[in-house]
C-alpha cells in the first residue's frame, strides 16, 4: 500500500465520521485514532481483508459482501482505544471536566450502538400498497426487468412522466394515502421513500436502473424549489431518546406549534441510521443489519403532539397517552439476479411514516391548511455498472 495513512484516514472519516462529529471533535481524538489505524494495517487490516473477501466473494465479483471486515473493525477497535484515554488527554492540556458526566455524554456520542439494526427488524413488514394515487404506477415493482431474454417493458416505466418535475402533489394533503388494513388501518402516510433498483448485466444484456420516490408532509407559503427534497435529516435517536433529553431547547409545544405554522420545512425527516444516502456521497459499507432507509418526523412535530419512545421491544414507534401514534415501517424485497455467481438481490427498499389520524388532524390545524404541502421527488437514472447510480440524480 503506497499511502497508509491516506487510506486509514479515509477509512476513520467513512466509517467513524458522524460519530466524531457528534463527539465536537474533540482535541486530538481523529489524528490518535488515524494513528492506531496505521499500525493495525500491516499486520491485521491487509491480510484478514484478502481472506475474508477470498472467502465471502466469487471471484468474478465487484461488489464487496455484507459483512463486518476488517477495515471497519480496525477504525472501531481504535476509536474505543482512543476514546478510552480521552479524559485523560484532555486533562493533561488542562480541560478539566466533571468525570461522570463526561464519560456518559461521550460514550453516548462515540459508542458502536446496534439498536438502529435490531429496531429495523422489528419495523420490517411486507411491501405495503400505500401512497398517493399519483404514484399507483409504482406499485409494479422493476417492470422494465426481466430474467428471461423475452421482450422488456419500457423503460422508464409508464406513469413515471405523469409525475415528473412535478415537487408537491397539487390535492394538497387530501393526496396522502391511507392505510388500508391491519393494526394501522386509516393511518395517513405523511412521509415514503422508496428505491426501485436493478443490477447492470452482461447476460442478457442490460443496464443498471433506478426509480427514486420520496413523498413528504412540508410546510410552505409557496411550493419548495424544484430542486430541493421533501425531505430534510434527523438523528435515528428520535425513536430511542426522549426529546427533552436529546434537544432540551425543542421541548416547549407552544413554541415549536409557532414554528410550525412560520417557517418552511420538510416535516419528515432521513435519520443517520440507515445506508443509502439521497444525496450523492461516498458508497457506504456500514456493515450488516442496518436498512438503506430509515424515516423520523421532525423534532417539532414530536414537540408539538407530545410524542415518546414507545415502550418496551419494538420497532420506530412515538406514542402519547392514547398509544402508539407515528411508526416508521421498513421494507425490502422482490428479488432479481445480476447474471453472475452472486445471491440474489432485493430490487425493492422502502420506508414510510405514518401517523394516527387524529394526531394528523391535529397537526394539519397547528400547520394551517393553506401551508401544509404534499411534497413530491421523483427521479430515475440508467448506467453501464451500479456503481455510476446515485440516489439524487435523474
Amino acid at each position: 500500500m503506497k499511502d497508509p495513512r491516506r487510506y486509514a484516514a479515509h477509512l476513520v472519516d467513512h466509517y467513524l465520521g458522524a460519530r466524531l462529529d457528534a463527539a465536537g471533535q474533540a482535541p486530538g481524538l481523529r489524528e490518535t485514532v488515524i494513528d492506531l489505524v496505521v499500525t493495525a494495517i500491516p499486520d491485521h487490516v491487509e491480510p484478514l481483508m484478502r481472506m475474508q473477501l477470498d472467502l465471502l466473494t466469487h471471484p468474478s465479483s465487484d461488489r464487496f459482501p455484507d459483512a463486518y471486515l476488517a477495515e471497519q473493525a480496525a477504525a472501531e477497535d481504535s476509536l474505543q482505544k482512543a476514546a478510552a484515554g480521552l479524559r485523560a488527554a484532555l486533562a493533561q492540556a488542562g480541560h478539566l471536566v466533571d468525570p461522570q458526566a463526561f464519560e456518559r455524554g461521550t460514550a453516548a456520542r462515540l459508542r458502536d450502538d446496534s439498536r438502529s439494526a435490531l429496531r429495523a427488524e422489528l419495523a420490517r413488514v411486507p411491501r405495503p400498497l400505500t401512497r398517493p394515487k399519483a404514484l399507483e404506477w409504482s406499485l409494479d415493482p422493476v417492470p422494465w426487468f426481466s430474467d428471461s431474454r423475452q421482450e422488456q417493458e419500457p423503460w422508464p416505466p409508464f406513469g413515471l412522466a405523469s409525475v415528473s418535475g412535478l415537487r408537491t402533489l397539487p390535492e394538497g394533503t387530501l393526496a396522502f394515502a391511507r392505510v388500508d388494513d391491519g393494526p394501522h388501518a386509516g393511518w395517513v402516510q405523511i412521509g415514503l421513500v422508496e428505491r426501485q433498483r436493478t443490477p447492470a448485466r452482461r447476460y442478457p444484456d442490460q443496464p443498471a436502473r433506478q426509480v427514486l420516490i420520496t413523498v413528504g408532509l412540508e410546510t410552505a407559503d409557496d411550493d419548495p424549489p424544484t430542486s430541493t427534497l421533501p425531505i430534510s435529516r434527523a438523528p435515528w435517536q428520535l425513536w430511542t431518546r426522549p426529546l427533552r433529553r436529546l434537544a432540551p431547547g425543542l421541548t416547549r409545544a407552544e413554541a415549536a406549534a409557532e414554528h410550525l405554522s412560520t417557517t418552511d420545512q420538510a416535516l419528515v425527516a432521513l435519520t443517520d441510521a440507515g445506508t443509502t444516502p439521497l444525496i450523492d456521497t461516498p458508497r457506504h459499507r456500514n456493515g450488516p443489519g442496518l436498512p438503506p432507509y430509515v424515516l423520523a418526523p421532525a423534532a417539532s412535530i414530536v414537540a408539538v403532539l407530545g410524542l415518546e419512545p414507545t415502550d418496551g421491544i419494538c420497532g420506530f414507534s412515538l406514542s402519547d397517552a392514547a398509544g402508539e401514534a407515528l411508526i416508521c415501517r421498513q421494507w425490502r424485497g422482490h428479488l432479481v439476479h445480476d447474471g453472475t455467481y452472486e445471491p440474489l438481490l432485493p430490487s425493492v427498499a422502502g420506508a414510510d411514516l405514518i401517523i394516527r389520524p387524529d394526531l394528523f388532524t391535529r397537526l394539519h390545524d397547528t400547520i394551517g391548511p393553506s401551508r401544509c404541502r404534499a411534497g413530491l421527488n421523483v427521479h430515475h437514472m440508467t448506467a453501464d455498472r451500479d456503481d455510476h447510480i446515485s440516489d439524487d440524480e435523474g
